[in-house]
Formats: structure tokens, C-alpha cells, sequence
């Protein structure tokens, strides 16, 4: 599963905000089928949306809009509900031993969220022993081998899941956002606040009868037993000797109100510049990227094109304050990605490994308001021409130009005076031949004869 919004930089966090996303299915056929195979057909679509909401009292016809663009972020004093397919906790249904299978996207524009599946009435108490757990089997649009059992997974904007529920008791139950507050944006807490995403009911399963009429709802093998087509072969893993070389890639932050009145994201101390290309690779090529988030502020990093392996994650902040983290840093190596949640104060080590495409195109974290205000760099993949080996120099080769320019501006000026001064000394020679002349012999004579005369 993939997806696309808009992404005109400047404008992506307010457009996407304000809606403009949607699915895309490459391949979906081979899933639905492998699916199908073990009797897995309650297939549903998981959407995670966060735009914010204000309260408007005396109107007659609702009491709830959309707040402006990222004022409820700042103040914290609005709504903060995590909207699932376009609502506000919508109910899913399944029955005992049924399989449930979500297509699950984290479109947030400005957060992560939690996914953790609680009976009805116990997400209040955090208890473990309290959680369903649940299975992924692919994420960011690559299917794994087998599934993973989990309890609690972190997703952040553009990461994608594909998660199988299975339930053993009828009833009701709730997948549970949680644990975020503060951790997110400087401690802050009550932002995103603790809330349900969704409502799953639970009926019980068919008796002899209705089996008769409908198809038996258990898979034909148990979950952990099932196996997929993966995206990826073991053997197409990156191995450290395949590594061409490392960069650091660190994302900070700047708080220039003079010019927005919201903090400024760099991407290695540089706001983003489409004519400038911060990073090069070489097709098929294999890189490793240290990604350093210097501020205790969450950054999904995402990468277009092509995906990537988590080597390492770990944060300097506290996991006993912040339990989630725990869930955040637990990741599998051999699981391929194209975004990935660098925590805050923390770190994350990946191993890229380039496809055969060429050309420009971009890094950026998937918080769209860091990205819009500057949280983004340009990748050129292939060989460099000369015109990146002049981009690669301008700022040299500016300083020669303006060195060149000042050179002949002195040159002139200095010939202008030059030639001013020639002139004076000119004209102050041909005063001194007049007054030769005006008071040679020859000329008092002729003075003096017209004096006597």
C-alpha cells in the first residue's frame, strides 16, 4: 500500500491538512490473494488523520470547526482528535476467530500516534497484561516473509502497516492512541492527547447452522503460521561490506520570529533550496546515513524512491518518563523502510540501498510544517555533471565573480582620476605659456610704445 498527497513546498502541511490525500494499491492483487488463501477476507482500510478543531458555541446547526492552521498545536487550548477514515472512533465488526485485517496509514500531519488494542473500558490502565496483541505483516508497502507479533507499535506520518487483529471473546474493544504526551514537542503535555481511534465489535461465531449457509470465518492455519511473498529476499540485504560510505544527517531547529511566526527546521544547519543537492549517491550503490535529531522534538524521517534498513535507534531521554520509547526503539534490521521515526534527543542508523533510478529527488521529515520551513535537502542520484560541479563550487566561484567585478570597479574609478588629473596638469601648463608670452621682452616693448604714443 502506498499513498500520495500534495507536496509543493511551503504549502504541503496546510494542503494535506486540509485533506488532500488519498490510498494507492501496487500489487494489491498478490496480498488479497495469499490472504484469501488462509481465509483472511475482513479486509478494512485504517486512516489516520489529525487536523485540529475548536468548539463554536450558539451556532444552530454545529458546534464543532476546523480550527485555523496550526494554532491548537501552539496553544494547546483546542481539540485534538484523531479522525480514522474521515471519523471520529468508527466501529469495525468481526466475529470470534475471525481475522481482521487492516490497511493502516498514519496520514498525521503534525504527529505519531500509538496502536494499541485494549477490551472496551481498560485503555485507562495501562496494564500489559490488559493489551490483544496483534500481528504486522509489512509496512511502508514491503510484505515480510512471516508475521510479527506485537502489542503496541508507534507510527508516525507516512508510515504505513499492514496488521492482522484476531479476537478470542466476543465483545467490545478499542484501539487506543497513548503515551505520546510530551514526548513529542518539548515535553508538553496534552498534546496529542490520550484518545480512541477506533471501536472493534466482537459477535460471537457461527453455530452449526449458520455454517451451513456461510462460509467458515477461522483462517485455515493459525496466524503465526502463515507465510507471505516478501518485498525483499534475505540475500538482498545490505552487508556491511557492501557500505560505499557514511554521512550524518542532522535535523535542528531556529527560532528567527522575524521572519515566521514558527520555529525554522534545517537539514545539516541548511534550509531547503531546490537548486542546491546537499546529498549524492550512485545507482545500486549502498550508504549509510547516521541520522541525529538534536532537539527534543520528534522527526519522522522520510526518504523518496528508495527504501532503507534500521541499523540502531536510541534517545537520551528518559524511558521510565517516556514508556513508549521503549516500543519506539524496538525495530527489526532486516525490516525495509521508507520512513522512520528519529526520536527526540535520540538517533537512528540506516543502510540505504540505492535502485537503479536516476535524478533528483529529496529527504525531508514527514512533519510537513518542519518540512515547509526548511526541514528538507535535495538527493541527486548518478553521476555528476558540470553543471553539479559548478553547483558544487558556487559559492566560490561567486566570490571570484564579485572579486573580478570590484577589481575592474577600481580599475575605472582609479582611471577616471587618472585622467582628470592629466587634464588639470594639462590646462595648468597652457596658463603657464600664456603668461610667458604676456611678459616677455618683445611684449612690454610693444606695451611700452603704445604707452608713449
Amino acid at each position: 500500500m502506498y499513498w500520495y498527497h500534495p507536496h509543493l513546498h511551503g504549502s504541503a502541511a496546510i494542503q494535506m491538512w486540509s485533506g488532500m490525500l488519498g490510498l494507492l494499491y501496487v500489487g494489491k492483487h498478490t496480498l488479497e490473494k495469499e490472504l484469501q488463501k488462509y481465509n483472511v477476507r475482513n479486509t478494512h482500510e485504517f486512516v489516520i488523520w489529525d487536523p485540529a478543531f475548536q468548539y463554536v458555541p450558539n451556532q444552530p446547526t454545529h458546534d464543532l470547526e476546523v480550527d485555523e492552521f496550526l494554532l491548537g498545536q501552539t496553544t494547546l487550548s483546542k481539540i485534538h482528535p484523531f479522525l480514522v477514515n474521515g471519523q471520529i472512533n468508527p466501529t469495525f465488526t468481526t466475529k470470534v476467530g475471525q481475522v481482521l485485517h487492516f490497511h493502516a496509514l498514519c496520514a498525521t500531519v503534525e504527529n505519531e500516534n500509538t496502536f494499541i488494542v485494549y477490551p472496551e473500558g481498560k485503555q485507562h490502565l495501562h496494564d500489559q497484561a490488559k493489551i490483544v496483541p496483534f500481528y504486522q505483516i509489512g509496512s511502508d508497502g514491503v510484505m515480510y516473509s512471516k508475521p510479527i507479533k506485537r502489542n503496541v507499535i508507534v507510527m508516525s506520518g507516512g508510515q504505513r502497516e499492514e496488521l492482522l487483529l484476531i479476537f478470542d471473546k466476543p465483545g467490545r474493544y478499542v484501539i487506543s492512541q497513548q503515551g505520546i504526551q510530551g514526548m513529542q514537542f518539548f515535553g508538553m503535555r496534552g498534546h496529542p492527547h490520550d484518545q480512541i481511534l477506533a471501536t472493534i465489535v466482537v459477535t460471537e461465531e457461527l453455530n452449526d447452522d449458520d455454517k451451513k449457509k456461510e462460509e467458515v470465518v477461522r483462517p485455515t492455519v493459525p496466524i503465526p503460521s502463515m507465510t507471505f511473498t516478501p518485498g525483499y529476499t534475505d540475500e538482498e540485504s545490505v552487508q556491511p561490506e557492501n557500505i560505499q560510505s557514511s554521512e550524518t544527517i542532522t535535523f535542528s531547529m531556529g527560532a528567527n520570529f522575524d521572519q515566521i511566526p514558527f520555529p525554522q527546521y534545517y537539514i545539516n544547519g541548511h534550509s531547503f533550496s531546490s537548486s542546491r543537492s546537499q546529498f549524492h549517491a550512485q545507482p545500486n550503490e549502498a550508504r549509510e546515513y547516521v541520522l541525529i535529531n538534536a532537539n527534543h522534538n520528534a522527526h519522522p524521517f522520510h526518504m523518496h524512491v528508495n527504501r532503507f534498513q534500521i541499523k540502531e535507534m536510541g534517545s537520551e531521554l528518559s524511558r521510565e518518563e517516556y514508556p513508549v520509547l521503549n516500543e519506539l526503539l524496538d525495530f527489526d534490521e532486516n525490516i525495509w523502510r521508507d520512513t522512520v521515526m528519529v526520536p527526540p534527543n535520540g538517533r537512528a542508523r540506516i543502510w540505504v540501498q540505492f535502485k537503479n533510478y536516476t535524478g533528483k529527488t529529496v529527504i525531508h521529515c514527514h512533519f510537513l510544517a518542519h518540512e515547509d520551513t526548511g526541514m528538507m535537502a535535495t538527493l541527486f542520484i548518478g553521476k555528476k555533471d558540470w553543471i553539479f560541479q559548478l553547483e558544487e563550487h558556487y559559492q566560490w566561484m561567486m566570490g571570484v565573480g564579485i572579486g573580478i567585478c570590484l577589481s575592474c570597479l577600481v580599475m575605472y574609478v582609479s582611471r577616471c582620476c587618472l585622467g582628470r588629473q592629466r587634464n588639470l596638469l594639462k590646462k595648468n601648463n597652457m596658463n603657464d605659456e600664456d603668461d610667458d608670452v604676456l611678459y616677455s621682452a618683445v611684449s612690454l616693448n610693444e606695451l611700452k610704445s603704445k604707452a608713449m604714443d
